[in-house]
């Protein structure tokens, strides 16, 4: 078995706690098996009424029968099953199946010449550790759509991702409007607890390196001692959270008055009517992430069209609306509102206004980031 230069990732913190909570969003039994039945005919067929058109137009004739794709599960991915998967399926004849995710599992398949998996939901730092390492993932066949707002180093190896933002949100019934993320620590001006993510920590020492004065193209490389200087000044003020479902529900019943969560969930309250706000202003931007192969995937057919179908602008546009995940492919932007972009992570205005992570610094630190800021949460 090979091994990963990256032996603990902050994804396999993650996926630990979402897992034993039972998923992040609406928490349904573990899906291992669903998806969309295969047609009988053996190859792709187009005609599928919610695919974009001509779709496969550049697909090979698709002979397996089955994707299996590692991913998070939740209401997020039943949203990803009707609007994605099972569309796929009517195209390519072959149905979509759901695994549990699991860094390390992966990591075990990524040279196997008979994988389990076909694709994993992966951030954009894991991937560049891994090309780093001289562990690469699998490449995409030629025909499959190229993602542009990935970088070019790394856009043959990733497709169908996304964008997302950590940012911070407050209780709209705060005397002051917060702006910034030394607003965040000052529980003076705005008191009440914060509510801090303790497994779903993206971004934790980047924001509290900005709130301590840090400009942002001074961030990387990350004091790392000076960030945990600032978030022990915060910590007995801090409810933690271990999903994000449970950090909505402490704004939400009003336990806490700020968080640091992403913007989706932030909208999702919103959207609820709570009593909430945020702000993508110095928010800590991932650019990009990846749905990405072992290097010999048993269904390689049909796990390259489902990254070309999933890397279309039309069903990029579609997961920006329906889970406010951000596009890493720029003609998708040109298919949303004015007021959906005002939404969406990847927007330019929003990119703008925020500090996008360095990835390649990321796959080369998170074994120390997952260290550090363990230790420092069971401090």
């Amino acid at each position: 078995m090979s091994r990963s230069p990256v032996p603990f990732s902050r994804r396999q913190i993650i996926s630990r706690a979402f897992w034993a909570a039972g998923g992040a969003l609406a928490a349904p039994a573990l899906l291992t098996a669903c998806g969309s039945g295969g047609g009988d005919s053996g190859g792709s067929k187009s005609g599928s009424k919610s695919a974009p058109a001509d779709v496969d137009a550049k697909w090979p004739r698709i002979r397996s029968r089955q994707v299996v794709v590692s991913g998070f599960g939740g209401e997020t991915y039943e949203i990803r099953q009707k609007e994605c998967f099972d569309p796929y399926s009517e195209v390519a004849g072959a149905r979509v199946v759901q695994a549990a995710w699991d860094y390390g599992k992966f990591l075990s398949m990524l040279e196997s010449s008979s994988p389990e998996w076909d694709l994993i939901d992966f951030d954009g730092y894991s991937v560049a550790g891994l090309i780093t390492s001289g562990k690469a993932p699998g490449k995409l066949a030629d025909w499959v759509r190229r993602c542009d707002l990935v970088p070019k180093a790394y856009q043959d190896y990733c497709a169908g991702g996304y964008a997302w933002s950590q940012v911070m949100g407050w209780s709209t019934k705060l005397d002051a409007t917060p702006s910034s993320w030394a607003d965040f620590f000052d529980t003076k001006k705005f008191p009440g607890k914060r509510a801090f993510p303790k497994s779903l920590y993206m971004g934790v020492f980047e924001l509290a390196l900005l709130a301590d004065g840090v400009p942002k193209d001074k961030i990387y490389p990350l004091d790392f001692e000076r960030a945990i200087a600032k978030l022990n000044e915060l910590k007995p003020h801090m409810v933690f959270y271990d999903t994000y479902a449970q950090g909505q529900q402490y704004m939400a019943q009003g336990s806490t008055s700020m968080i640091a969560t992403s913007s989706a969930r932030m909208i999702q309250l919103k959207n609820d009517g709570k009593p909430v706000d945020f702000t993508f202003q110095d928010a800590m931007l991932y650019p990009w992430s990846s749905f990405t192969m072992p290097q010999k995937p048993q269904h390689a057919d049909a796990a390259n069209a489902l990254l070309d179908y999933m890397s279309t602008p039309e069903q990029q546009a579609l997961m920006s609306k329906k889970i406010y995940l951000g596009p890493v492919v720029s003609k998708a932007l040109d298919l949303l509102t004015d007021k959906e972009l005002e939404l969406t992570p990847s927007a330019p205005d929003n990119v703008a206004k925020q500090l996008s992570v360095d990835v390649d610094y990321l796959g080369k630190k998170d074994a120390e980031y997952v260290e550090k800021f363990t230790n420092w949460v069971g401090a």
